[in-house]
C-alpha cells in the first residue's frame, strides 16, 4: 500500500474516502468538481482514494490524481473488496489526522454520486458530528436499473426486520460517519459489500443516530460500470441470514417431527409443541451460537436469553396454531404456518438480544 505525502489535515471538515476499483474519467472529473466547488468555505480536508487493485490501464487515472495537492492515494496489490478498501482509507485517516474531530464522507468512483451532494453530507456530518449521514437515491423512478431496486427493497426489509427502523436506501455508498465510529468500523471482519449493512445494523447496536437525507439519483447505462455481482455479492451481504435458515429448515424438520409423534400419541396441543420446541431448542442454540452468530461470549448467559426468548416464541406458536384451528385448520398445517412468522421473530430475537454482542 503506497500513497503521496499527505499535508495536514483540517480540523474542522471531514475527509472525503473514494474506493475505487478500474475507475474511467468519471472519478478524475467527480473530483475537479469537488475541489472547484469548494473554494473559500471549504467542507473537505482531504480526498481519499483507494485503488483497490486496479488493473494496469486504471493506474494513469491514480497518477493523474495523486498529483493535486490535496488528494492522497492509497494502493492494494489486488482486489480486496469494497469495505475492505473504506477500512483502509479509515485507517489512514485515524493515523493522519488525530486533529479532525469531524469523521469522513464516503462515496462511489462510478459518477453515482455528485459533488453537490456529497459537500452537502459533508456540511451535515461538519453540522451534527455524532450522527451517521445517509445519501438516499429515490428508487421508485424509472431509470432504476431493476437488479439495484430488488436488491435494494431486500435490504431494506431486512434491515427494518432486524432494528425496527425503516431507510429508504440501506445500499448507498454516499455516507457521513462520524470520526468516534471510525475506530469500531476498521476492526470489522467483512471485506466486500456486506460491510456497509454490518455498518448500519452495528451503528443501530451502539445507539449511533442514523440520518437520512436525498440525493440526485443517477444510472448511467444501466449501470454497466458498478462491480457489484448480484448473486455472489447479495450472498455474501445475506450470509448470516441464510445460514440461519438453513439452520432453521433443519431444526424445523426436527421440531415438526417431535410435534407429530408427540401429538399423535396424546392429543395435546401444548405438550406436543412444548417438548417439540424443547428437543429442537437444543439443537437449534448450539448450531446458532457456533456456526450462525460465531459467539465467543459465555454458554450460559446466552442460553438463559434464548430460553426466555424460546418461552415468547412458544406460546406466540401456541396462539396461532390454536387460533388457525379454530378456523378449522388441523394442527398437522396450522403449526407449519405458524412457523413462517416465529421463524422471522426468531431471528429478530436472536440476532438483538440473544448473541447481540458477537
Amino acid at each position: 500500500m503506497t500513497a503521496n505525502l499527505p499535508q495536514r489535515c483540517d480540523s474542522i471538515a471531514p475527509v472525503i474516502v473514494i474506493p475505487a476499483l478500474d475507475p474511467d474519467h468519471k472519478l478524475p472529473e467527480l473530483i475537479a468538481a469537488l475541489r472547484n466547488d469548494n473554494p473559500q468555505n471549504k467542507r473537505f480536508s482531504h480526498i481519499v482514494v483507494i485503488d483497490d487493485g486496479s488493473d494496469e490501464t486504471a493506474q494513469e487515472v491514480f497518477n493523474q490524481l495523486a498529483q493535486l495537492n490535496d488528494v492522497i492515494v492509497l494502493h492494494h496489490q489486488s482486489n480486496q473488496g469494497k469495505g475492505a478498501a473504506l477500512k483502509t482509507g479509515f485507517n489512514w485517516v485515524l493515523e493522519h489526522c488525530a486533529d479532525t474531530n469531524v469523521g469522513v464522507v464516503t462515496a462511489d468512483a462510478d459518477g453515482q454520486h455528485l459533488a453537490e451532494d456529497i459537500l452537502s453530507i459533508a456540511s451535515n456530518l461538519m453540522t451534527s458530528t455524532n450522527r451517521l449521514w445517509l445519501g438516499c437515491r429515490e428508487f421508485q423512478e424509472s431509470k432504476v436499473p431493476l437488479r439495484s431496486k430488488i436488491g435494494n427493497v431486500c435490504t431494506l426489509w431486512l434491515f427494518r426486520l432486524f432494528t425496527g427502523e425503516y431507510i429508504r436506501d440501506t445500499q448507498t455508498g454516499l455516507r457521513g460517519i462520524p470520526r468516534s465510529y471510525l475506530t469500531k468500523l476498521k476492526d470489522f471482519s467483512s471485506c466486500g459489500y456486506e460491510f456497509e449493512l454490518d455498518m448500519l445494523l452495528n451503528a443501530k447496536r451502539s445507539g449511533i443516530a442514523i440520518a437520512t437525507q436525498s440525493i440526485t439519483t443517477v444510472y448511467e447505462d444501466d449501470n454497466a460500470r458498478s462491480h457489484y455481482r448480484p448473486i455472489i455479492d447479495s450472498v455474501k451481504i445475506y450470509q448470516r441470514f441464510f445460514k440461519f435458515a438453513g439452520v432453521g429448515i433443519l431444526s424445523a424438520g426436527l421440531d415438526y417431527g417431535v410435534f407429530a409423534a408427540y401429538f399423535w400419541l396424546t392429543e395435546d396441543l401444548l405438550w406436543a409443541i412444548v417438548c417439540a420446541r424443547v428437543v429442537s431448542g437444543i439443537f437449534n442454540f448450539s448450531l446458532n451460537k457456533q456456526f450462525v452468530f460465531s459467539s465467543k461470549d459465555r454458554v450460559m448467559p446466552e442460553l438463559a436469553k434464548y430460553v426466555s426468548l424460546a418461552g415468547v416464541l412458544i406460546l406466540a406458536n401456541y396462539v396461532i396454531t390454536e387460533s388457525l384451528r379454530y378456523l378449522n385448520v388441523t394442527p398437522y398445517i396450522g403449526k407449519p404456518i405458524a412457523e413462517l412468522g416465529i421463524f422471522l421473530l426468531s431471528y429478530g430475537g436472536q440476532r438483538r438480544f440473544v448473541f447481540k454482542d458477537s
